[in-house]
C-alpha cells in the first residue's frame, strides 16, 4: 500500500538533562516508552515532543547530506572519493531514485518532514491542553515553528513547491499535493514571524531558537525573494539590538575549544555523550585528505583521519582568495581568511614510522597555492623536498583526490575513535548578516549603506602587519557579494542556495568546476522529487521538470 512519507509520530520522545559548561543544552535525549497521547498531554511533554523536533537538523547539517547538496557542483568544492558523485556533475545519478550512497536512504526529504511533523505535534498537542499557560503555549510553539520554517525553507530551495501540512499526522494518509513556491514560502513567513512575536531573546537552555535568530532566518528568507528593504532591516535590526557581536578575531570564531561565542546566532548542537549524538557530526572527516598515508603522518585527535570526500577548486583558490599576492586586491598573505579556513601543511606526528631525516612537529606534508612553489619545476620541488625533509610537495598541479589544501573550520578534539564527535555546527551567524545586510542594501540601490556592512566583514579579515583593500560603493555588485560570502563562508554549506538565490548557478558552476560545467543546465535549478515520494502518494504528485 502507498502512504505519503510523513510518518505518524513515533511513541519515542526527547528530553532535556544535562548540564555543560554550567549551562544547560540540547545535547542529550532520553528515549522514553510511553505512548503519544498520555506522553503529550502535559507540558514536560511537550518540551520533550519540541526537542525531538530539534533532531532531524542532526541529519543534514554536519553530515554528508548536506555537504553534497549545498557545496558539490559549485565554484567552490568539487568531488573527492566518494561514491555520489552526481551532485558534482550533475549526470545521469540525479534522478529522482537518487540516494546516498552506501545508505540507500533519500538525501533530506524524509527526515525534514519527520522534523515537520514533530514541530506540527508540539503544535497541535499543545493546542489541546486546556490549562496550559498561554505564554509556555506560544514560547513552545514559536520554537516548533522556527524549526518546521527551516526545514521548509531547505525543501523549497532545492525542490520547489512542496507538500505543506501543518497538522500532526496520526493515521495513515494516503495523498499529498504540491503547494506553489510562493504557497511555502508565505507559511514560512507566517512561521518566523510568530516566532520573532513569541521566542525570548535568551533561552535557558543553549540550542533552543531565540528570538533574533528567527530575525536573521526572516531576513535571510526576504532576500531569497527579493524583499530587499525587508530583508535590509531586518539584518540591521539582529546587528543594532541582538546580543551578539563580531570576534575581532576571524579565526576565534572556528575555535574548537571555544564553540559557543558572541558570534552564534544559532547552532545545530552535538554533546559529549557519544550515547546521544546520533547521528555524528563528520564534516571534518569529509573535509580532510589522506595525508596519513604518507610515511610518518598519521590522522591525529584534532584533524581526525580524513576520507577526502570533497576538495576545493582551483578556481576558488586562485580566483576568489587570491593566491597570488604579487598581484595585489584580497590575497591570501592580507587576508586571514584563507589560511584560518585552509590547511596547507601537514606535521610529522608518528615516531614509529618517521624518515630517517624527519623530525616531529615539522612539516612532513605541504599542499600549497603559494604562486612561488606553484611555479617551480619538478626537480626544484624534489630538491626543496629532500633540503627541509618533507615527503611530499604538491603544486596545484598535482593535487588529487587524495593529496589537496583542505577546509579545516569544522576540526574538533576527539575525531578519532572513540568518536565524539560534539562539535556544533554554526547554521547562523553574525558575519553573515553583515553581508546578508550589504546584500540587501545593495539590490534596494542603497550602496552607500551597503559599503559599510560589506566592509566591516572585510575589515575584521586583515591580516597583522598588511592592508586589506576595502570597497567603494561603486565596486559593489552581487559577484563582489558572493565572493565575499565565499572567503567569510566558505565550506560552512551555504553555497548552492546563495548561487542559485543570485541566479548565479550555471554561470559560476561552469566557470569554476570543471566537473560540473558541461552537465549542468536550467532544470538543475531544482533537484528531483525522490521516486519514492512519488510512488507511495496516492493521488499525481508532480515530478520537477527535466527529471524522468
Amino acid at each position: 500500500m502507498k502512504i505519503k512519507l510523513i510518518s505518524i509520530v513515533a511513541a519515542g520522545a526527547f528530553c532535556l538533562a544535562v548540564l555543560l559548561a554550567g549551562c544547560a543544552d540540547l545535547t542529550e535525549t532520553m528515549i522514553t516508552d510511553t505512548v503519544a497521547a498520555e506522553q503529550f498531554s502535559t507540558a514536560g511533554g511537550i518540551d520533550e515532543a519540541l526537542i525531538g523536533a530539534y533532531q532531524p537538523l542532526r541529519g543534514f547539517w554536519g553530515r554528508e547530506e548536506g555537504m553534497l547538496m549545498t557545496l558539490y557542483g559549485t565554484d567552490l568544492y568539487k568531488i573527492g572519493q566518494t561514491y555520489n558523485p552526481w551532485w558534482d556533475t550533475y549526470g545521469g545519478g540525479l534522478n529522482p531514485e537518487v540516494v546516498r550512497e552506501t545508505t540507500r536512504t533519500d538525501m533530506v526529504w524524509d527526515n525534514f518532514y519527520r522534523g515537520i511533523n514533530n514541530a506540527n505535534t508540539v503544535i497541535d498537542r499543545s493546542n489541546e491542553i486546556e490549562d496550559l499557560d498561554p505564554d509556555f503555549r506560544n514560547r513552545k510553539q514559536a520554537e516548533a515553528r522556527f524549526l518546521r520554517a527551516n526545514y521548509y525553507f531547505v525543501l523549497v530551495q532545492h525542490f520547489g513547491g512542496v507538500h505543506i501540512t501543518t497538522e500532526e499526522t496520526r493515521s495513515v494518509e494516503l495523498e499529498a499535493h504540491r503547494a506553489t513556491e510562493e504557497e511555502v514560502y508565505n507559511m514560512i513567513i507566517d512561521d518566523l514571524t510568530f516566532a520573532i512575536d513569541h521566542l525570548p531573546i535568551q533561552q535557558g537552555e543553549y540550542g533552543r531558537a531565540e528570538r533574533y535568530a528567527a530575525v536573521h532566518f526572516l531576513s535571510k528568507v526576504h532576500l531569497t525573494l527579493g524583499n530587499w528593504a525587508e530583508a535590509a532591516d531586518l539584518a540591521i535590526d539582529v546587528i543594532e539590538n541582538g546580543p551578539y557581536q563580531l570576534l575581532d578575531n576571524y579565526a576565534d570564531v572556528f575555535d574548537p575549544f571555544n564553540q559557543r561565542h558572541d558570534e552564534v546566532i544559532f547552532a545545530v548542537s552535538w554533546g559529549p555523550n557519544t550515547e546521544v549524538n546520533s547521528p555524528i557530526n563528520e564534516l571534518q572527516r569529509f573535509f580532510g585528505p589522506r595525508e596519513w598515508l604518507l610515511e610518518g603522518l598519521v590522522g591525529d585527535d584534532m584533524y581526525g583521519i580524513g576520507i577526502a570526500r570533497i576538495r576545493p577548486t582551483n578556481y576558488s583558490l586562485t580566483e576568489i582568495y587570491g593566491n597570488d599576492y604579487r598581484e595585489g586586491g584580497v590575497n591570501i598573505q592580507n587576508d586571514v581568511r584563507y589560511h584560518v579556513t585552509f590547511r596547507e601543511r601537514w606535521p610529522y606526528n608518528d615516531p614509529s614510522n618517521m624518515p630517517s631525516c624527519g623530525v616531529e612537529g615539522e612539516t612532513g606534508a605541504w599542499f600549497t597555492v603559494d604562486p612561488i612553489i606553484n611555479e617551480m619545476s619538478d626537480e626544484e620541488i624534489a630538491q626543496m623536498e629532500e633540503d627541509e625533509c618533507i615527503q611530499t610537495i604538491r603544486r596545484m598541479d598535482r593535487w588529487d583526490t587524495t593529496y589537496y589544501s583542505a577546509n579545516v573550520k569544522h576540526r574538533y578534539p576527539g575525531n578519532r575513535a572513540p568518536w565524539r564527535h560534539d562539535r556544533d555546527f554554526m547554521l547562523m551567524r553574525l558575519g553573515e548578516t553583515y553581508l546578508i545586510a550589504a546584500e540587501a542594501l545593495m539590490m534596494d540601490n542603497r550602496p552607500d549603506d551597503a559599503v559599510y556592512y560589506f566592509n566591516e566583514v572585510r575589515r575584521r579579515a586583515e591580516a597583522p602587519g598588511e592592508t586589506i583593500p576595502l570597497i567603494t560603493a561603486s565596486e559593489l555588485d552581487i559577484d563582489e557579494i558572493l565572493d565575499e560570502r565565499a572567503r567569510e563562508l566558505g565550506g560552512e554549506l551555504h553555497r548552492w542556495t546563495d548561487l542559485k538565490r543570485t541566479g548565479k548557478l550555471l554561470e559560476r558552476a561552469r566557470i569554476g568546476n570543471p566537473n560540473a560545467a558541461s552537465n549542468i543546465q536550467e532544470h538543475h535549478m531544482l533537484r528531483p522529487i525522490p521516486q519514492h515520494q512519488i510512488d507511495r502518494t496516492q493521488n499525481d504528485y508532480p515530478q520537477n521538470p527535466g527529471y524522468q
